[in-house]
């Protein structure tokens, strides 16, 4: 691309608002189709920089620029940052109070905000609606877009209603930001919002700072002991994790965990079981750098925006590959290396099963609920309780909540706050109600898809970045930027010893005498039966059992039942076999593991010695090596010549600042301007203004402080 030209009043303006003098990749070309007033869908993964696709073209237009995002942490998060840089916005949600929320109204009736961030939800409101109709709207911005469908990982019904309230405000221009959008959801946003001819810019997927690692477990026991090895390794013990599990339960479970290996101090535990106290408290705690490790579920990602996160670590599957790769997102948006590590057991998928199964009601459930709410009358309230009650004690499977929400997309059903109503004059007859049962069924068998594709991508041989761009509708990398795939050398997850490069007779035997194993079992055992089988144990699980008959019983006696099971999770980890099923996994040989054993192929990774017998290196070696090198450079280490004091020096002015006015030290600058205001601390005003990430905003807000804290460090 061509450099820009100074006289660029858009290229001008990044720098007097953000401090910086250039776009990020594909940010030009979206913020000028925003401005030259076509509707525009945006799909640039996290960290590319959507925010600033509607940011800036809202201080370049005249009027009011209404941006409807899913999370209120997510608004607050990115008002605090504006207002940090002198830019007039604010938002309009439920943590306000009815005066406060009227107060920002007023100042946008006023004239006086450029940016109003507000939940699909407000919609619902006509009087907020009538008030936008006073104001010049200069655009309307939809994040996190990928809500709008039905086929999307995280749908949330409002947003469909986004359509009806463009066509009523008729704003002169429409942006619609998503991280994550396959083809498919891409279709429905600009179908949904109504978009007419859209541009749609896809950025580039690939996200080269992240090394994706993905490691089959045994169980929990197993699981833990990975995660203690990350944790303690250079790795996982330098920066801030973020760390997901499936449930509730498995939440307190690991934060337990990771609060015995670093500290209580440390460690921050979030969701949804917690109140809106203990869940705001985690995630201040978390994004002002108090606590160095959030452990929680899904619904922590869209409101986190913290820089200098140095890995997120997955201790269930994800439900989808969208899911995943929004979550591992939230690593290394400094730029620096960030380490991505997803523990799985087959077993896994079973929770996700379950949930899918309960969200998707039958029509015996959806017809009995809508009975009850209907006798009831729309004037008489009924709790979801009462509702729970009465199903159970019909027999019938539950899922009164996936009900009451298809019912309350169709406006049959509605929540007053406390308790559920049906419509007036909606007919009695569900069968009249207008429900779509096959398209209910035809969704749930999506999500069913989209689960197989997650178990896919943790099992299939190949390059796990290559994977991700091609379910994303893009090309492959010519280079893998890491993964365990291609990088082995570099993984951290894993099994200790096992590197890149083909392995020699003793190893290559070893892998072809236990990928026969698992081809003689015929996919019909699990894999710690198998691996009993291969060491010529007979123990009580394999009593009666035809794994007693097989020619490959005993052929890898010299070793462990124990060491046989870890050498087939390698095999499943590197492709050449995978776990079929969920409720009872069964080990299978893969079309790439069966060209290894009959030797028309040979892997490109040697095994650990203490899984070859006979090696002279028997003992276990250890998981992590001390050494360095590029990968393992940090946010915090960066190579910037800089002097330790002057960098602890800003650390505290910029922790001062931040606890003065509630915001995460990163509002006031983010690493990459703390280290090159360390490397050279400026004296003058245009010294400031010429460090990245700063500009007269900033300048306004702090710049003459800062620069008396840097005096003493002038020379």
């Amino acid at each position: 691309m061509a450099p820009e030209r100074p006289s660029d009043p858009v290229l001008a303006a990044l720098g007097q608002w953000f401090g910086f003098d250039a776009f990020h990749a594909g940010q030009r070309d979206v913020i000028d189709d925003v401005l030259a007033g076509r509707p525009t869908v945006a799909v640039m993964p996290t960290g590319a920089g959507k925010s600033l696709c509607y940011q800036l073209p809202a201080l370049l237009l005249e009027g009011v620029a209404v941006v409807v995002s899913p999370l209120i942490a997510l608004m607050k998060d990115q008002v605090d940052s504006l207002q940090a840089r002198g830019i007039p916005a604010d938002f309009v949600n439920s943590s306000q109070s009815q005066d406060d929320q009227r107060a920002v109204i007023d100042r946008m009736l006023g004239g006086e905000l450029k940016l109003v961030y507000v939940a699909p939800e407000r919609f619902r409101q006509t009087t907020f609606v009538r008030a936008l109709r006073q104001v010049p709207l200069s655009l309307f911005a939809v994040d996190e877009a990928h809500c709008i469908s039905r086929w999307g990982h995280d749908f949330r019904p409002d947003y469909t209603r986004l359509g009806e309230v463009i066509e009523a405000l008729r704003p002169p221009r429409v942006l619609a930001c998503t991280a994550t959008a396959t083809p498919e959801v891409r279709t429905d946003i600009h179908g949904v919002l109504g978009l007419a001819d859209p541009a749609i810019h896809i950025a580039g997927f690939l996200r080269e700072n992240l090394f994706l690692e993905s490691r089959l477990c045994g169980g929990d026991k197993d699981r833990e002991r990975r995660l203690a090895s990350f944790l303690k390794s250079p790795e996982g013990s330098d920066g801030a994790i973020i760390l997901y599990a499936s449930t509730r339960k498995r939440v307190d479970q690991f934060a337990r965990i990771c609060r015995q290996i670093v500290g209580a101090h440390d460690v921050v535990a979030y969701h949804g079981g917690m109140d809106d106290a203990e869940r705001s408290d985690a995630q201040d705690r978390f994004m002002r750098g108090e606590a160095r490790i959030a452990v929680a579920t899904n619904a922590f990602g869209m409101g986190v925006d913290r820089a200098d996160v140095r890995a997120v670590v997955h201790v269930d599957l994800p439900r989808t590959v969208e899911g995943y790769y929004q979550e591992v997102g939230r690593a290394g948006r400094d730029g620096a290396p960030a380490r991505c590590l997803l523990l799985h057991n087959p077993t896994d998928t079973r929770v996700h099963e379950f949930l899918i199964d309960r969200s998707h009601p039958t029509p015996e459930v959806l017809g009995e609920v809508w009975r009850l709410l209907h006798e009831a009358g729309p004037e008489a309230s009924v709790y979801q309780s009462d509702l729970e009650a009465h199903l159970a004690s019909a027999d019938l499977d539950g899922m009164v909540e996936p009900a009451l929400r298809q019912l309350s997309r169709i406006d049959a059903a509605w929540f007053d706050g406390t308790a559920w109503r049906a419509a007036a004059g909606a007919p009695a007859d569900p069968a009249e109600l207008g429900l779509d049962f096959d398209r209910i069924a035809l969704h749930r068998d999506h999500e069913y898809q989209k689960l197989g594709l997650m178990r896919r991508f943790v099992q299939e041989p190949g390059c796990r970045h290559a994977f991700i761009l091609h379910y994303f509708g893009e090309a492959a990398p010519a280079v893998c930027p890491g993964c365990d795939r291609c990088h082995r050398e570099d993984s951290v997850g894993g099994v200790p010893g096992l590197v890149h490069g083909e392995p020699d007779e003793a190893e290559l035997l070893t892998l072809r005498k236990a990928l026969a194993g698992a081809a003689r079992a015929e996919g019909r055992f699990g894999l710690r039966k198998v691996a009993a089988m291969l060491a010529g144990k007979r123990t009580r699980a394999l009593e009666g059992s035809s794994l007693l008959q097989l020619s490959t019983f005993g052929i890898l006696a010299p070793l462990h039942p124990d060491a046989c099971a870890e050498l087939l999770k390698v095999l499943v980890d590197q492709g050449l076999c995978r776990m079929a099923g969920s409720e009872y996994p069964l080990l299978e040989i893969t079309r790439e593991g069966w060209e290894v054993m009959q030797g028309r192929a040979t892997p490109s990774f040697r095994p650990p010695p203490h899984l070859v017998p006979g090696s002279p290196l028997g003992k276990r070696v250890q998981l992590l090596r001390s050494g360095g090198g590029s990968r393992a450079a940090t946010a915090e280490t960066p190579a910037i010549d800089a002097d330790p004091e002057i960098v602890e020096a800003l650390r505290g002015f910029r922790a001062g600042l931040a606890r003065d006015r509630g915001v995460p030290p990163y509002v006031i600058f983010n690493d990459r301007s703390l280290f090159a205001l360390a490397a050279q601390p400026p004296d003058t005003e245009a010294a400031f203004l010429a460090v990245p990430g700063l500009g007269p905003g900033k300048w306004a807000s702090f710049g003459p402080a800062l620069l008396d804290a840097l005096a003493p460090f002038s020379d």
